[in-house]
């Protein structure tokens, strides 16, 4: 590893959300997208004073919200604003069909304001320990090119780590090839259940079995995962919580934080799963890279996806003198208790 002083940097995107569901008003600016929820997830493993290692680059528009800017201010990472003046921020309208946070339809009502790789140039988030990204697999070998090319000149040539999280619209058959390609790269594959099964033409109902998951994800090992082959799939499996696979560990399942009730009810602490899954990967780089292990990794990302299922948009941080506490609750401890009950 080199020796930056950032641990974590997201390129995903941050987007102001719109959230509609059946006979209700809609939310309007609920902070979102896969940016701003993997930082979250890393965020919430690095208090104060380590939260400054946690550098953030995001791209606004002129009606970003100040008060909002003000919350992220709050979290004492390496915050990097771009703010476009002659033009809106990312916008998105997430509709649900059902009070169930179910079938959902998900559309960008705005131009994005990307954040391009050719901007981590003489910034501290070049030389970042670990990356994420939510990217498309043709898009994804040429983005990481850029950026390795980036650090070698800026004197940083130890490569970092990388976590990928196929963009979920390039989630099918005729892009099988290309993710694996662009799998040979990274670190970390991580699709949820339901985009692996789309990759390979399986139907939504195959997605929620545990075999075929771990069928297919093997079928994405056996393909070449990392240099070398050292990599590892990670998929997010909703109710059956997620499975880790590598070439040196057979699939390693570890059930969610919050369990569903024997008759599918949701638990009453979760509210809304949406970016449950971006917050996942940016605890579990966290935890990779202070364990060095893959289960308990995916340990940090149960729990840091579950800060982020207990409301619509992000938990709230209260920082004194004990310490942080998120929606109330010690992050460490939480993690400790999961780790007790899954015998780790």
């Amino acid at each position: 590893m080199n020796t930056s002083s950032i641990t974590f940097t997201s390129l995903g995107l941050v987007v102001l959300d719109e959230i509609r569901f059946p006979n209700q008003e809609p939310l309007l600016d609920i902070l979102g997208g896969s940016g701003a929820y993997a930082t979250l997830g890393a965020r919430l493993f690095l208090p104060h004073p380590l939260s400054h290692t946690l550098g953030w680059m995001i791209h606004t528009g002129n009606d970003f919200p100040e008060l909002m800017m003000d919350s992220l201010r709050s979290w004492d990472a390496t915050l990097i604003i771009q703010r476009e003046a002659d033009k809106p921020s990312t916008r998105g309208l997430l509709e649900y069909e059902d009070t169930t946070f179910g079938p959902k339809h998900f559309t960008y009502t705005t131009p994005i304001l990307p954040v391009h790789d050719h901007n981590l140039s003489n910034n501290p988030l070049l030389t970042a320990k670990a990356y994420h990204y939510l990217e498309t697999p043709q898009d994804m070998q040429t983005r990481l090119s850029t950026l390795l090319s980036l650090r070698k000149e800026a004197g940083a040539p130890d490569r970092p780590f990388i976590i990928w999280e196929p963009a979920p619209y390039a989630c099918k058959p005729e892009n099988l090839q290309p993710c694996l390609a662009a799998a040979q790269h990274v670190d970390v594959l991580s699709p949820n259940h339901l985009e692996l099964a789309a990759l390979f033409g399986e139907s939504p109902a195959k997605a929620h079995d545990k075999a075929t998951i771990e069928a297919l994800a093997h079928r994405i090992l056996g393909s070449g995962v990392g240099l070398d082959g050292k990599g590892t799939v990670v998929v997010r499996a909703g109710e059956n919580g997620s499975v880790v696979v590598s070439r040196d560990l057979p699939a390693t399942w570890l059930p969610p934080f919050y369990t569903t009730g024997p008759d599918g009810e949701q638990h009453a602490k979760v509210v809304d799963p949406t970016g449950a899954g971006n917050a996942f990967l940016g605890a579990y780089a966290v935890g990779y890279l202070r364990t060095g292990s893959a289960v308990e990794a995916a340990c940090y990302g149960t729990v840091g996806g579950s800060f982020a299922l207990e409301q619509v948009g992000m938990p709230e941080l209260v920082s004194g003198e004990d310490g942080e506490v998120w929606n109330g609750e010690d992050v460490f401890e939480r993690l400790r208790e999961y780790r007790e009950a899954v015998g780790l």
